[in-house]
């Protein structure tokens, strides 16, 4: 391999659709607006999705970065890698727009944020679960500022790497990460086939935890006059479900100092509104997540996305 990454510079420019579908990514929804789901002429073209930097399936299991070739080098050890924080990168953006004088209702509008954050929570939950990532390296010039945040393909060349690339850090605190090309040491991880099996495994003790984990709450509530009891059981065999990951965003849980994945539970139809105690009607989220669906604006459509979500995983 030598001391250049030159042998990975494309040859060719591959569309993004091809890339994700290559990787092994469902690309169905690419034939549809995301905003009123009317069908598209061209989905490789369908703007709601070719121009993000990174893409998941359904379920998390595979993933796809985007990747600038000139931002790529050999380390020490002579691997190819890829050194990044898109966490701090959209932290700056909103700082920028928070400053701007132009922006006098505050108001955050930039797709590079959004972009920024999908790619680091899919690096983050990558290194989490230990999982492989396809890598879709990309060239063209460097952009210019009056370019930024243009919706406009400035790649000359773009080919999905033949090798599958690993995370091999990811700060919680900063999100700087390393990304590396190959196969990683395997070292103490354990594996089942070819796949890596994540650092943490949730067994019958649930290697999750959540609000309730620590604080003592009542066994039973009221509903209609009723004394109705809760089963604790539901909370961990859903914790276990998640697999330390959020069900609804697939952003991982943070690792908190006892060694265990923080996630909370959340009862999609509340108790207080009829809900069942079961695991049909409870979902494991983020701290950020939890807020958004009883808080934010869209929590109507929220709510009948988790019980979708958790439908599907109950059925299996």
């Amino acid at each position: 391999m030598g001391t250049s990454v030159e042998f990975l510079r494309p040859t060719s420019k591959s569309m993004i659709i091809d890339c994700v579908r290559n990787a092994g990514i469902d690309v169905q929804a690419w034939r549809f607006r995301k905003k009123d789901g009317k069908p598209v002429a061209t989905p490789q073209s369908n703007g709601g999705y070719c121009y993000e930097w990174s893409f998941r399936s359904d379920d998390g299991s595979i993933s796809l970065l985007c990747v600038w070739f000139e931002e790529m080098g050999i380390d020490n050890q002579g691997r190819v890698c890829f050194a990044g924080n898109l966490k701090a990168y959209s932290d700056t953006l909103i700082r920028q727009l928070e400053k701007d004088p132009k922006n006098r209702n505050r108001t955050i509008k930039d797709p590079r944020i959004s972009r920024a954050q999908h790619f680091s929570s899919t690096v983050e939950l990558a290194h989490v679960n230990a999982r492989y990532v396809r890598v879709a390296i990309v060239s063209g010039p460097v952009r210019e500022k009056e370019d930024e945040g243009s919706d406009h393909d400035r790649a000359i060349g773009r080919q999905l790497d033949n090798q599958e690339w690993y995370v091999e850090s990811f700060d919680g605190d900063t999100g700087a990460f390393l990304l590396v090309r190959g196969i990683r040491d395997q070292g103490n991880i354990e594996t089942e086939g070819d796949s890596v099996q994540p650092d943490y495994t949730l067994t019958s003790e649930a290697a999750a935890m959540d609000q309730f984990s620590t604080d003592e709450r009542p066994d039973t509530y009221t509903y209609n006059g009723v004394q109705r009891y809760r089963d604790p059981s539901v909370r961990l065999r859903v914790l276990k479900r998640s697999g330390g990951v959020c069900e609804l965003t697939n952003v991982p849980g943070f690792m908190m100092a006892n060694g265990r994945v923080y996630l909370e539970t959340h009862h999609i139809i509340p108790l207080s509104e009829g809900g069942a105690d079961t695991d049909a009607n409870v979902i494991a989220l983020t701290a950020d997540a939890h807020r958004q669906v009883h808080y934010g604006l869209d929590r109507d459509n929220l709510r009948a996305r988790c019980l979708e979500i958790v439908a599907g995983r109950v059925s299996r």
